[in-house]
């Protein structure tokens, strides 16, 4: 079963996708883009498979509080 969902915000994109299908080790992927306001820089994307994003809010979840 396939997943795709995005969240917007003012200042970044949020997307995260999934399929259980596929066995193959980094299908499952977030991407948090962020727009630039500067015509001559390029959108920053940063891509991560989803273990390392679970990774990733357990750091932000400790130290953010």
């Amino acid at each position: 079963m396939k997943f795709d969902k995005t969240k917007n915000t003012r200042h970044a994109t949020f997307n995260i996708r999934r399929n259980d299908v596929a066995k193959k080790a980094g299908i499952n992927r977030l991407a948090i883009t962020t727009a630039s306001n500067d015509w001559r820089i390029n959108d920053t994307t940063i891509s991560m498979t989803l273990r390392d994003a679970k990774a990733l809010r357990d750091f932000l979840n400790q130290n953010l509080g």
